[in-house]
């Protein structure tokens, strides 16, 4: 069992920018894009289908442009130094994300040796078209990442957020760092949290209370 464990997010969280988000505007038309937003904004779809539709539209071909862009959006400052300092600390690290995995995997491959786990979409080229498969898709979400928090033993969560997809990991956890969506949504839920920039604040944080 570990006393604590860290869950991270990836896009907008690791990333500076939704890099998902980023991907369909790069790949879709925009005006059919904006369309299929306004439907899961209005909640005529779910996320989940939202993105299931949005990739079906993009070929195969495209990953390469995708993973290009990717590469090219910054990480958040003080990532390497957070997890530097949770491996001393002895705090496992977890990113679990619902982001392609051929990206998240390249973009964290420096990182790879002081990451416990990575958790991700896989992408699939089905009749030329992009798929993308998922095995804990549920509630809407294509990684419903409380799932992936029950395969580990832990006495303390502490999770780092952005968005809409992280609320169930955030109330399953015992301390949270949110910014942006997640922020508000816990605020107007009355949730606690602890709010962010970087990943220096983080990391002073653990400095300080571990």
């Amino acid at each position: 069992m570990y006393e604590t464990i860290l869950f991270l997010d990836f896009d907008g969280t690791i990333t500076s920018e939704e890099t998902l988000e980023g991907s369909m505007r790069l790949c879709i038309d925009p005006l059919l894009y904006k369309e299929k937003e306004q439907e899961m904004l209005e909640g005529k779809r779910t996320l989940a289908d939202t993105l299931h539709l949005a990739f079906s539209m993009i070929t195969c071909d495209c990953m390469e442009e995708i993973k290009a862009y990717v590469r090219g959006v910054p990480l958040r400052p003080g990532f390497g130094e957070l997890l530097d300092l949770a491996k001393e600390k002895e705090i496992p690290v977890v990113v679990i994300s619902g982001g392609l995995k051929p990206c998240i995997e390249e973009k964290l491959a420096p990182y790879r040796d002081r990451l416990l786990d990575v958790h991700s979409v896989e992408v699939l080229c089905v009749d030329g078209r992009i798929s993308l498969e998922s095995p804990h898709e549920a509630g809407g979400d294509l990684m419903e990442k409380t799932r992936i928090m029950a395969q580990y033993d832990f006495k303390e969560a502490i999770c780092v957020g952005d968005g809409h997809t992280d609320v169930r990991m955030a109330l399953a956890s015992d301390l949270v760092f949110a910014r942006d969506t997640l922020a508000a949504i816990l605020k107007k839920r009355g949730v606690s949290y602890k709010p962010w920039d970087d990943f220096h604040d983080i990391a002073r944080w653990i400095s300080s209370s571990r």
